[in-house]
């Protein structure tokens, strides 16, 4: 009796760890194939770093220093599946950080968007598949 419930226990403890793995975690194509950014979980939040650039250091843009391996997504929480804010994304073309939040449309697209007071602005950001090379829109 006691190792069927101890059983059924361990059972629900596993299905609760797979039902909390967001979409929004892997490997991500900025708009443009410009950039990739890896979104993980990081304690209880998200964070994001970029991982890979078409340029090491684009000349048109404000941060010169090394961007790969550099942290873009910060202090991200879950609000619901798939939907995480209350964060910062910071963005190198002018070296400066917004409030953010980010939410899975679809399997292979992630809304991005990056706030200062009522202003907005929204990217959406296509799954990396390293099988796809060139890189190409994914299917949603």
């Amino acid at each position: 009796m006691k190792a069927s419930i101890l059983a059924c226990a361990m059972f629900l403890l596993a299905a609760a760890r797979a039902n909390s793995t967001d979409l929004i975690f892997g490997e991500w194509w900025t708009p443009g194939f410009n950039a990739r950014v890896v979104i993980y979980e990081c304690g209880n939040q998200a964070c994001g770093k970029i991982t890979w650039l078409w340029e090491e250091t684009p000349q048109d843009i404000a941060d010169k220093r090394p961007l790969i391996g550099r942290a873009i997504f910060s202090g991200l929480t879950r609000l619901e599946p798939n939907k995480w804010g209350d964060g910062r994304i910071y963005n190198p073309e002018d070296g400066r950080s917004y409030s953010s939040d980010i939410a899975l449309l679809s399997t292979n697209t992630l809304a991005v968007n990056g706030c200062v007071m009522l202003f907005c602005k929204r990217q959406v950001w296509r799954r990396f598949d390293s099988s796809q090379c060139p890189p190409v829109a994914a299917n949603q």
